[in-house]
């Protein structure tokens, strides 16, 4: 499994519909804010939801709400888990 292979596109997050996946221990979430047009990834390592760990957030990255803003998102959130397996 490679994350974000079924990552909505980007009309998803302007609609304000957030995201969550997990990999593991590896979770993040896509936080829209179209007033902004911005989205926040939070990253946590853990076995409860986002709901449940909000203390747990280890990186936290603000992108554009655009079809590039997301293309990079996907980079990043790939290179965090990555980051995370090489622990």
């Amino acid at each position: 499994m490679i994350l974000c292979d079924s990552l909505p596109n980007i009309e998803w997050f302007e609609n304000n519909n957030p995201y969550t996946e997990c990999r593991y221990l590896f979770h993040y979430i896509i936080l829209p804010s179209p007033k902004e047009e911005t989205m926040t990834v939070k990253i946590w390592h853990g076995e409860f939801c986002y709901e449940k760990s909000m203390d747990e957030i280890v990186e936290e990255r603000t992108f554009p709400l655009t079809r590039a803003g997301r293309k990079e998102m996907i980079e990043y959130i790939r290179q965090a888990d990555y980051d995370y397996i090489q622990r």
